[in-house]
């Protein structure tokens, strides 16, 4: 099929699924590198779905600009497997992400860190981490196939995912109940559904951070995550990218997307935020960033 053929069948997708006009639609679909891909498989229940979404509502707050090789998140790439969803991890960024996610309390910090919950079984080399209240589940590997080194507590901090391995604490089910039930939040299912495609498409959402290998994750409260870069493809071409694989579909029209300028744009009524810098924040110091991050990993 000629490339104005694929063109024109994505424009009228976008159109369909969205509030853009036409010509908008007609706009972001040149841009696209990729023409109606197939759609994100999503998460068989709601369940698994919040899961996957607060796991990458942690990694973003978590990371932030601290990606290794391009891997936003620490994810490389992500499988649906049986009812739940495989992680393979950048390697370097492993320990780190089964750190994060992992639940403590941390007296300094005076609350819960990780997913509330969240629990463990499996090998070092293919962790499954559960929920402890429902069936959900998302299994970690590294890259390279080597060993997950689980986390030990650092000062002030109560590992409760091994301290009370089997049933959630006071506190975690109060952190729990707020994730699921976030009054603030329009639409929960939208939350769910778009920050575990984040997590469940990784080969779109690291082209942010492929020209320098890294880009900037972050959260302002339990109902949006942002991304953002400076270098490599634009908003709208992200935008395009995404929308051709599947990222809006089952969103309400007037949601799905609204480009708020050349630099942003918002996915499902702010909840992924999309920021590209006019001009480049690192230059040739992206390398030096790299080897710190690593070296700040492998310590």
């Amino acid at each position: 099929m000629s490339r104005s053929r694929n063109t024109n069948r994505l424009a009228k997708k976008i159109r369909a699924q969205t509030s853009l006009t036409l010509s908008a639609a007609s706009r972001l679909a040149q841009q696209a590198n990729v023409y109606l891909g197939s759609s994100v498989e999503d998460s068989p229940n709601p369940q698994q779905s919040r899961l996957e979404a607060h796991v990458a509502h942690v990694l973003a707050s978590s990371f932030q600009d601290r990606q290794l090789n391009g891997a936003l998140l620490g994810v490389e790439e992500a499988q649906p497997e049986n009812q739940g969803l495989k992680l393979i991890l950048e390697s370097n960024m492993a320990n780190e992400v089964l750190r994060e996610l992992l639940p403590r309390f941390d007296h300094f910090y005076g609350g819960i860190r990780g997913v509330p919950g969240l629990r463990i079984r499996g090998s070092n080399r293919r962790v499954a981490l559960h929920d402890a209240l429902s069936s959900a589940q998302v299994t970690v590997m590294r890259a390279d196939h080597g060993a997950m080194r689980l986390p030990s507590a650092r000062d002030g901090e109560v590992l409760l995912w091994k301290r009370v391995p089997g049933v959630l604490t006071r506190n975690e089910r109060q952190e729990a109940a707020e994730w699921a039930d976030s009054r603030a939040i329009v639409d929960l299912r939208v939350r769910d559904v778009l920050l575990s495609r984040i997590l469940r498409w990784p080969g779109l959402v690291n082209r942010t951070a492929k020209p320098h290998g890294f880009a900037n994750c972050y959260t302002h409260h339990s109902g949006d995550l942002v991304i953002e870069w400076c270098c490599g493809d634009t908003v709208e071409t992200l935008c395009a990218n995404l929308l051709a694989h599947g990222f809006a579909d089952g969103l309400p029209r007037e949601r799905a997307i609204e480009l708020i300028s050349r630099y942003s744009a918002h996915l499902g009524d702010r909840t992924v935020i999309l920021n590209r810098h006019g001009s480049c924040f690192y230059g040739r110091e992206g390398e030096k960033i790299a080897q710190r991050i690593r070296k700040h990993y492998g310590s």
